[in-house]
């Protein structure tokens, strides 16, 4: 397993300036693998033209190399909104084209927000989306992993295995992010394993605790996500892919990244 970092989750801050700390801290860890997210207050691929000569020259600068590449692509958006057609369309051949000139052959979506007075109604137009998504993506050599969020058509375990199902490409896997499934279920990640491990191709791990309803992220170890569980059911099935150490906590300060890290390390060692 190889431990990843995302560009947002290393320090603190989106001035000018943050992402060279971003990579001088993570490679000072030991940590040079990516996934190019947000960059400086600004999501991949929209980001500035500064910022972008950085992402490239870090290659060689740093030693990076980019997972995968997450512009959120149909992120909080409703199926049947104007804003879904331009992810479908002109944001996802910009993530496409930017992502090749980093070197990365991977791209994370998401699925549309449910409606609210309608939950399930969007369901086949959402299998459609992905669907077309992931045809195109494949079609220039890229894999698609589907990542859950809360409040979206991939929100539990079984929705995103129903979204899994009925797109049904080769070319279509999944980011198993426990920490978002608890804030969608409240309950560890034991009960949805099973069903989706043959879909996991990539891991996002996050520690945290619903407080007052609201989903607090901590550093690893502390909340109630179980990563340690998490690592050691991954060691179980024999995963080979790579662990994303969202470290950002609430709020993030300078050490979150360093903290969780050390505790990663010691549980995949």
């Amino acid at each position: 397993m190889k431990i990843a970092a995302v560009t947002n989750e290393v320090v603190p801050g989106t001035q000018p300036g943050t992402l060279r700390r971003v990579f001088e801290t993570a490679v000072e860890h030991g940590v040079t693998t990516f996934e190019a997210r947000t960059v400086e207050g600004r999501r991949f691929p929209l980001v500035a033209p500064d910022v972008w000569d950085q992402l490239v020259v870090a290659r060689k600068e740093f030693g990076v190399t980019y997972s995968a590449v997450s512009p959120g692509i149909f992120i909080r958006a409703r199926a049947d909104s104007d804003l879904v057609g331009i992810h479908a369309d002109e944001l996802l051949s910009m993530s496409l084209k930017m992502g090749e000139k980093l070197g990365a052959d991977t791209l994370i979506v998401f699925a549309p927000d449910r409606a609210p007075e309608a939950p399930d109604a969007d369901f086949s137009k959402v299998v459609d989306l992905l669907g077309a998504a992931t045809e195109r993506a494949a079609g220039q050599g890229y894999q698609v992993q589907l990542e859950n969020l809360p409040g979206s058509y991939a929100d539990t375990s079984d929705a995103c295995l129903a979204l899994l199902e009925a797109v049904g490409h080769k070319g279509l896997g999944y980011v198993w992010d426990t920490g978002n499934l608890y804030e969608a279920e409240g309950q560890s990640f034991e009960a949805g394993l099973e069903k989706l491990t043959p879909y996991i191709r990539n891991v996002h791990l996050k520690d945290g605790r619903l407080i007052d309803g609201r989903m607090v992220w901590q550093h690893f170890g502390k909340g109630v996500t179980n990563v340690k569980g998490q690592v050691q059911a991954l060691k179980a099935m024999g995963y080979g892919g790579t662990l994303v150490l969202e470290a950002a906590c609430d709020p993030h300060a300078p050490e979150d990244f360093a903290t969780s890290l050390a505790y990663l390390k010691n549980l995949v060692a």
